[in-house]
């Protein structure tokens, strides 16, 4: 049983995730839970294996989403909505960095593991781990046809998805546009479409690094 462990929210964030990990030789296991509703109660489910050190390190990866009006998504809820289950089970939880792309690392009162939160895209704003997909591209073949994909978007004759996944729309439009269209998320990363060297995902994986 790997002893630390990251939960995500799906499996698209898996592949990703795990790609990122492997090529930082990290030794995480990942843990989809199909949406961020069902993550409080797995943390609470946890306390006993953090108690007795079967998880030594726990991190919690997230997309903040956006903030609707009859929605639970923008950076100020989920935080509410992760953190409240972490601070009844006793962690010290200290206000959202002030800061991009710092990322949370709670300590408890007791010295149980580390638990770590990271918000896609900086742990700061609303957004997905698209839009730190898209902050990333580099090369001007890439950035050209990322540019065009936004043109394109904002040409359409009709707008069916909502105007906070502009940024998935553009990124999957970008995608579609490769030498093997249509692949997923992680092929960002396997086929060299981000730089994993910028200051943005050196932060990310910097908050990795000081957590496992």
């Amino acid at each position: 049983m790997n002893s630390s462990k990251l939960i995500v929210e799906g499996q698209t964030d898996t592949l990703f995730f795990e790609a990122l990990i492997q090529k930082e030789k990290l030794s995480v296991k990942i843990e989809p839970h199909h949406g961020i509703t069902k993550i409080p109660d797995l943390l609470t489910a946890y306390f006993d294996d953090l108690q007795d050190g079967a998880i030594q390190r726990l991190g919690i990866v997230a997309d903040a989403d956006h903030t609707t009006p009859k929605g639970q998504g923008g950076f100020n809820k989920r935080w509410q909505l992760l953190t409240k289950p972490l601070r009844e089970m006793g962690y010290e939880i200290s206000a959202p960095p002030s800061q991009k792309y710092a990322g949370s690392i709670f300590t408890h009162t007791e010295g149980l593991p580390l638990v770590g939160l990271w918000l896609m895209p900086d742990h700061q704003s609303d957004g997905m781990l698209e839009d730190l997909i898209k902050q990333t591209v580099y090369g001007d073949q890439q950035l050209t046809l990322l540019q065009t994909a936004t043109t394109c978007l904002e040409q359409l004759p009709v707008t069916l998805f909502q105007p906070y996944h502009h940024t998935k729309a553009t990124i999957y439009s970008w995608l579609a546009w490769q030498t093997r269209p249509g692949q997923a998320l992680v092929s960002t990363i396997n086929a060299d479409l981000i730089n994993l060297h910028s200051q943005e995902m050196q932060a990310f994986i910097k908050w990795l690094r000081d957590l496992f």
